[in-house]
């Protein structure tokens, strides 16, 4: 027995050794010092690897290293911030080395970290801004933007809600004490989440550097949905998507809640930024260098955070945590964080695995709202060809089916997550909550849902002018509740000093089976219109006669009693041009005190205008995105242009044509993201008009128009007052964005933001049509004084600017509006004070 326990003592004791000992019979170690080969001082931190393995470590502040190695490793890799990588040979003798590496043109003088409030900050001689500088000069192979080709998985999830929700204890709570066992307790650590709005999605990213191109193809879709009535679900989409959009810390800017942050590691980033190296990071993954940064000025819109630095040589981002400053120029919003973690794929290229943005906004004493948005990217592919064709259509479209199909989580929902779904329905059901969705509707659409048609908008219903007096509205239209593949909106109105009653409707029919509003469309659309309008003024539901109008000084005195009828085809394609082309009949008599007498005749009154025109409308919009409100949409202005040239054909002979004619006009407009100056909005209008016409058949610059992405408005200048039949318009908006007043103690504080802009109208009136020279066309029309109201532009162009600051109280703007010239025309305004509401993060 005794014999027995021996010999497994001895077995075990074998197997112990040759399991813990054998590897080392096998190995051998490795050391030496590393220094420079320039100054010959030691290189503190240089990585150390041997070829082949996994094996590796790091030189101490005196540059030695000390590395177990297999026997049968040949050969050590040096690598070292600043200094070209190195491969040399392991002696035989194993004695200890001296390497010695060059510093390549990309170098870093030293690293040091510094405790930033013991001295004064400076750019020069600073280890972490030239550490940037490498970043910066890296970035475009890094950037995922930057790769020739590639594809990518991704799958998004977007939500938000209210954070520690107060859950009262009244029983009943009308009904909606159910939202309150959906909190959240998990996704974030010491906060309660109660989430009101859930998406994912699925798609397949394709990207090309040359020539750039982009594709997003969803597969799956996901969301809560409230009711249609009341809501627009596609627009809380976008809405959403719009102000949370996925972003890259690579960015010149991140754009956040309709904001442009400076990027950390944009190209003038050190004029914003303070740097620290903070740490040095060894682990299975290389040598990284944190760093941490700051805003110069915490008031601009600038972040503050640590990155984590590959010092392989890429100089990549692994990760980055960028806070908003809570003294950042921005309203409601208490916290924010946005992080980026890469990871290397396995010919070592730093590729986006996941970003996560969540914010906190204040609401109230005591109510925050979160918004979060985890985006997760896996199963890259930079080698494969791309699919044939995968580039043509939008840049981002949903599959057929992907509202049907279910989503693909790398992350499961927790419990409170999945009842979201669940919770959403039963909120539809609740009475309560139908009554709150009703009046918010009615007070911020301006319409009353009665389900299948709504009626509005409100501030339509009452106003006032010189030839109707008091005029009271009562319109409406369809909604998808209907259908979503017609459309219906009219009005009808009476004016109480006329005694006329006027009428509009319009309706849209889809050709192609799909929605009417939805991106691309294809549908026909008819209109009749009965009222009086403004001369130069087109057809349209909303003509620019609500309340609001109506009691401006500038308000329109000079009538036509319109009958209109119009007839248009549009087709959109996936490229994000259409072709709009249309048929419009008009009949225009004068009202009022209108005078139109003959240039040639004194004695002749023209009152009755007939037109038939054909116009055909080329628009380019590309990468254009919407905000949807029930059956009608409106252009999410971005950084992309719009174009539009529209040509117009007088039909001679048709239908009692009275004049004979072609127009002419290009439009474009652009958003001009300027970092931290904010933005611009520029506009530029330019046309001509061939023919004998009167003036009020030509351009009119102040005439209230359809409201499109090329308006411009300008407020110092009367109705009428100027005309041309060959012109250019320019409008020029600057929202700086606090840029200036953030500079300033104790006015930073207010959050005051900078306004700036100015309007330019320059025309020319051919001797054929300017009554002063023709007897062929209609003398200007005057005032009760005798005074001539319509003028020709002499040599120079009208000028009008506007300044002003906005976010006063988080609400208001105020604006002093001024007219530069063409001061001496009688009873024009010189200038004026302007209040609005503008509400804005």
């Amino acid at each position: 027995m005794r014999s027995s326990f021996f010999y497994c003592c001895l077995c075990f004791l074998f197997i112990y050794t040759c399991v813990t000992v054998s590897p080392v019979w096998a190995q051998t170690v490795v050391q030496g010092k590393i220094v420079s080969k320039e100054t010959k001082q030691p290189i503190a931190g240089a990585t150390v690897s041997a070829v082949g393995s996994k094996q590796a470590t790091s030189a101490n502040q005196l540059g030695e290293f000390r590395l177990p190695v297999d026997t049968s490793c040949k050969e050590l890799e040096i690598r070292a911030m600043g200094h070209k990588t190195l491969r040399t040979p392991i002696p035989a003798n194993r004695e200890a080395m001296t390497i010695q590496l060059s510093p390549n043109a990309e170098t870093i003088e030293e690293i040091s970290i510094n405790h930033r409030n013991k001295e004064k900050y400076s750019n020069k001689n600073n280890p972490a801004v030239e550490l940037i500088d490498l970043v910066i000069r890296h970035k475009s192979k890094n950037r995922l933007s930057g790769k020739d080709s590639l594809s990518f998985e991704q799958y998004d999830k977007l939500k938000f809600g209210f954070i520690d929700p107060k859950i009262s204890k009244r029983k009943g709570m009308l009904g909606l004490n159910f939202i309150f066992q959906n909190v959240d307790s998990v996704s974030y650590p010491d906060k309660k989440l109660l989430s009101l709005y859930l998406e994912e999605s699925n798609a397949k990213v394709y990207g090309k550097k040359n020539p750039s191109k982009f594709k997003k193809v969803v597969y799956s879709n996901r969301k809560t949905e409230f009711d249609k009535r009341y809501i627009n679900n596609p627009n809380i989409q976008q809405f959403m998507n719009f102000i949370f959009q996925q972003v890259d810390v690579y960015d010149e800017s991140i754009f956040l809640l309709n904001r442009q942050f400076l990027s950390p590691i944009a190209d003038n980033g050190k004029i914003f930024y303070k740097y620290y190296i903070q740490d040095t990071i060894f682990n299975e993954e290389g040598y990284f260098i944190r760093l941490n940064f700051q805003p110069r000025n915490k008031t601009d819109l600038l972040f503050k955070g640590t990155l984590e630095i590959s010092m392989d040589g890429s100089y990549a981002v692994k990760k980055a945590s960028l806070r908003v400053d809570k003294e950042s120029n921005l309203n409601w919003v208490k916290d924010g964080e946005i992080g980026f973690h890469y990871l290397k794929n396995k010919d070592g290229v730093m590729l986006l695995d996941s970003t996560r943005t969540f914010m906190v906004f204040s609401v109230r004493k005591g109510e925050t709202i979160f918004a979060d948005r985890i985006s997760i990217n896996s199963n890259y592919d930079l080698q494969s060809e791309f699919p044939k064709g995968v580039f043509e259509g939008a840049p981002i479209e949903y599959a057929t089916n992907a509202d049907q199909a279910q989503p693909r989580r790398p992350i499961p929902l927790n419990n409170a997550e999945q009842m979201t779904y669940t919770n959403t329905e039963r909120l539809n059901n609740n009475p309560t909550f139908k009554t709150l969705l009703a009046v918010g509707y009615l007070v911020s659409q301006g319409y009353y849902s009665l389900g299948a048609f709504e009626l509005g908008p409100l501030e339509y219903v009452y106003s006032r002018n010189n030839i109707e007096g008091n005029r009271f509205r009562l319109g409406g239209r369809t909604t998808q509740a209907l259908t979503d593949k017609a459309f219906v909106e009219g009005y009808v109105a009476y004016g109480m000093d006329d005694a006329r009653v006027k009428y509009f409707l319009r309706t849209a029919v889809s050709l192609n089976g799909e929605s009417i509003v939805t991106f691309p469309a294809h549908y026909i659309e008819g209109s009749i219109q009965n009222d009086i309008m403004e001369p130069g003024q087109q057809i349209g539901f909303l003509k620019g006669d609500s309340f609001f109008r109506s009691i401006r000084k500038n308000r329109p005195t000079k009538w036509f009693d319109t009958r209109a009828y119009q007839v248009q085809h549009v087709y959109e394609f996936g490229n994000h041009i259409s072709i709009t082309t249309g048929l419009t009949h008009a009949e225009r008599q004068t009202i009022g005190d209108l005078r139109l007498i003959s240039s040639g005749n004194p004695d002749q009154l023209l009152t009755d205008i007939v037109s038939n025109e054909a116009h055909i409308d080329l628009r380019w919009a590309p990468f254009e995105k919407f905000f949807y409100r029930n059956l009608t949409r409106k252009t999410v202005i971005e950084k992309h242009p719009v174009f539009n040239l529209v040509y117009t054909k007088s039909l001679s002979g048709f239908w009692n044509t009275t004049y004979n004619y072609d127009k002419i006009s290009l439009s474009a407009s652009k958003r001009l993201f300027l970092n931290q100056l904010g933005y611009a909005d520029v506009r530029v209008v330019g046309g001509k008009i061939w023919g004998t016409l009167p003036y009020t058949m030509l351009e009119l610059p102040n005439v209230k128009q359809k409201d499109d992405r090329h308006r411009i408005d300008f407020d110092m200048m009367n109705p009428m007052e100027f005309v041309a039949d060959e012109y250019v318009k320019l409008g020029f908006t600057h929202q700086m964005q606090g840029f200036l007043f953030n500079k300033i103690p104790l006015i930073k504080k207010l959050n005051l933001r900078e306004i700036w802009g100015a309007q330019m109208f320059y025309g020319k009136l051919s001797d054929r049509n300017n009554p002063y020279l023709s007897d062929d066309v209609v003398h200007f029309d005057t005032n009760s004084d005798g005074e001539i109201l319509t003028h020709v532009l002499q040599t120079e162009p009208y000028w009008e600017g506007t300044v002003g600051i906005d976010n006063i109280l988080r609400v208001l703007r105020v604006e002093y509006v001024k007219r530069f010239n063409y001061k001496t025309l009688p009873n024009v305004p010189k200038d004026r004070f302007r209040l609005s509401i503008n509400i804005s993060f």
